[in-house]
């Protein structure tokens, strides 16, 4: 799954690497602890070509739970989820994400050490007047798999303006794309969705580790 991750980049990072033009607001700053239930910052394609960038309330409530991902291999076969992943199709800006090992709660960092694009899918409420946003996640490989079974879907550079694009049914024939991750311990201050401050993606020594 992906239940966590950090977006410490600055906007002129973000701009630089895809053609968003217009200012955000609230504007942008970075995040080290990004969780559930926040805002978060998405991308989009308008039918224009012109990419947007928005405020998105990150997971839907279902049956009194929060839904915040949605597994790749099945999303269009969901009722739930096929209006955005046929329409609403949306990348969420990060540069690392958090997993925990189940027997300890330990916390690890997965990183590519630079700005990389998850692939979601936005959902609209019954009124269609306030939107959420889901994670696609996808089987975990390599160093991955010794922590979590899942990991987000995270595309490539070529990928983005696919999945993005409003003209074409190519998004649907895209695959996962295996990374070379680099993975270390961090403090379990991140297990507090309420702590978010630089220190968080700073290495944490542990047993077994480092």
């Amino acid at each position: 799954m992906c239940g966590r991750f950090s977006a410490t980049f600055t906007w002129q990072d973000l701009t630089n690497r895809w053609p968003i033009e217009q200012d955000l607001t609230p504007p942008w700053s970075p995040r080290f602890n990004v969780a559930p239930g926040q805002q978060v910052l998405t991308i989009g394609q308008r039918m224009n070509g012109q990419w947007k960038a928005a405020w998105v309330h990150w997971g839907v409530s279902v049956h009194h739970s929060l839904l915040i991902n949605a597994r790749r291999e099945s999303v269009q076969n969901k009722p739930l989820f096929r209006e955005g992943y046929h329409h609403q199709r949306v990348i969420v800006p990060a540069d690392g994400f958090y997993e925990w090992e189940r027997s300890t709660r330990q916390p690890f960092r997965f990183t590519l050490d630079t700005l990389f694009a998850i692939a979601g899918i936005l959902i609209a409420s019954p009124a269609r007047d306030f939107w959420y946003v889901v994670l696609l996640t996808t089987q975990a490989d390599g160093v991955i798999q010794s922590i979590h079974d899942r990991m987000p879907w995270v595309l490539t550079d070529e990928q983005v303006p696919v999945w993005l694009g409003r003209q074409s049914h190519a998004y649907q024939s895209l695959t996962v794309v295996s990374k070379s991750w680099h993975v270390y311990p961090v403090s379990k201050k991140v297990n507090n969705a309420q702590n978010d401050s630089p220190d968080l993606i700073l290495p944490c020594p542990v047993d077994g580790h480092l």
